[in-house]
């Protein structure tokens, strides 16, 4: 279909467009204002079951890893996880199932999709000063969604297939950097609905800021660090100055929402202990590895945390100790490594992240009998953690050791994250089990958003000699759903089905 649409039809797309970005990127460093809608009621709960609402989180995760980088990495997502769970504890709704992780972008921003996917982009974390700002954050999106406010936007969208929901809203995302991206994929998808326009409100935006206030209270976290960070987005905002978006340019971080959102902060009762009063190690340890694994001038980021530590021009020592060990691994520097990791290890307690360090000094200095060692002895004190037993996986699958590295990978519990499936597949291929590792291959591919990579991989094992009824069976089971996933992908996106794809309309 022609992506650009015919010219009468824009006006209200690009309203729309506005609109749906200030619900779904409730903290981009332009976006606050808009106009005001009546009270639509909860009649929003009747778009999504929570079962439906999930389903969307999950697919648009899947549209978004087809275009942007997402931080895989379990430290990372550990924390992000512990600390946005902290914070549902204390929300109107503890019960919701939230799933936080970061994508790999410089921009500030986060955002909230249906189903509690919550996204922090790197640039947010490391423009936060302190665990309490980034928990102002997240306490501010959560809210986004313990108050259904994605849910009503999709009520304003119209009757939208799960499929047709998540690529809107990946499109939408993904303009924030390439607006023609996003333009041409809310026309794909909202083609044939000409009275298709959502206006949105201020409403919604000061309610996530009350509600995120009283949950960061609750969690003893100050609750004026969500209007001291509005201070630090507005500052932002003129760095950006240009380089976004006409839509999100004209809708800024007002002082107005900042003078409102101190005198809600100034009349909440504050906690006996404030945990921003002195953030987390966890969170210094987090963003310090956020910092080297977005960095990519690793001689000059050396130089500018050695400087910092010969100057005391820290919050926290262990933090920049762990980042230039991290950088010392990146630049193959063992005795770097050495060197920060021996400190880590004499000026702070025991933790999964020293460890991952000893275990990749060892394969740096290439004493290889020292890296399994290492990681029995840290999977000892740390049983089923993630990082630690997919890095002792790798190491086994190395040493020829992959029946151990397998079991070992399938002792893991999922959710599981894309890269987990590769690593399974690498260890089925090498115990003979071709169709495992296809279908493990799957679904990797699948959970990357790439179903036709997904659907070759299944079709490649259905070629395959001597298959059991079980496994044929599971292979055309998943083969059908993933076809019917892909075809109502293709409708949303309003291609014309091909091939095989024909004959089911």
């Amino acid at each position: 279909m022609n992506m650009n649409m015919n010219m009468p039809s824009l006006p209200p797309l690009k309203q729309w467009l506005s609109a749906a970005l200030l619900s779904l990127l409730s903290f981009s460093a332009g976006l606050v204002e808009a106009i005001d809608l009546p009270d639509i009621g909860t009649s929003a709960d009747q778009i999504f079951s929570p079962q439906e609402e999930n389903a969307l989180g999950e697919a648009f995760l899947r549209q978004l890893r087809q275009q942007v980088t997402l931080l895989d990495d379990p430290e990372i997502e550990n924390y992000l996880n512990a600390l946005g769970n902290q914070l549902v504890a204390h929300s109107d709704n503890p019960s919701q199932r939230f799933t936080f992780f970061a994508l790999a972008n410089d921009s500030i921003n986060a955002f909230a999709v249906p189903g509690g996917y919550i996204g922090v982009n790197s640039g947010l974390i490391l423009r936060t000063r302190d665990e309490s700002e980034l928990a102002a954050v997240l306490a501010h999106e959560i809210s986004h969604v313990t108050q259904r406010h994605l849910a009503r936007t999709v009520e304003g969208v119209g009757n939208f297939s799960v499929a047709s929901a998540a690529i809107l809203l990946a499109s939408i995302l993904i303009g924030t950097k390439h607006p023609e991206v996003a333009q041409a994929g809310v026309a794909a998808v909202s083609a044939g609905n000409a009275q298709m326009q959502i206006d949105f409100t201020r409403t919604h935006e000061k309610e996530a800021d009350r509600v995120g206030m009283q949950v960061l209270a609750k969690a003893g976290f100050n609750p004026m660090s969500m209007p001291d960070f509005f201070a630090e987005l507005q500052s932002a905002t003129r760095l950006y100055e240009g380089g976004l978006p006409e839509f999100l340019r004209t809708h800024p971080v007002t002082t107005d929402r900042i003078a409102e959102a101190r005198d809600r902060a100034e009349h909440l009762p504050k906690p006996e202990t404030i945990s921003a009063a002195a953030s987390s190690l966890d969170y210094y340890l987090m963003r310090a590895k956020v910092l080297v694994q977005t960095n990519t001038q690793y001689p000059e980021l050396q130089k500018r945390l050695q400087d910092a530590l010969n100057t005391g021009n820290y919050h926290e020592p262990r933090a920049v100790h762990y980042a230039l060990a991290l950088l010392g691994i990146k630049l193959n520097q063992p005795e770097q490594v050495q060197e920060h990791q021996t400190w880590l290890q004499k000026n702070d307690s025991d933790r999964v992240a020293y460890r991952l360090l000893e275990i990749r000094l060892a394969l740096l200095q290439k004493t290889l009998p020292q890296a399994p060692q290492a990681c029995q002895r840290a999977l000892e004190i740390y049983p089923g953690d993630r990082q630690l037993t997919q890095e002792y996986a790798d190491i086994l699958l190395e040493q020829g050791h992959s029946e151990r590295a397998q079991k070992l990978l399938q002792s893991l519990t999922p959710p599981h994250p894309p890269s987990y499936f590769r690593q399974l597949a690498s260890t089925q291929k090498a115990n003979g089990q071709a169709a495992e590792a296809c279908l493990s291959l799957a679904e990797f591919y699948y959970a990357q958003g790439q179903n036709e990579h997904a659907l070759e991989q299944l079709e490649v094992a259905q070629r395959l000699p001597h298959l059991d009824f079980y496994t044929n069976s599971r292979l055309e089971a998943r083969k059908a759903a993933l076809e019917a996933e892909i075809l109502e992908e293709k409708r949303a996106r309003g291609e014309i089905p091909k091939s095989r794809f024909a004959r089911q309309n």
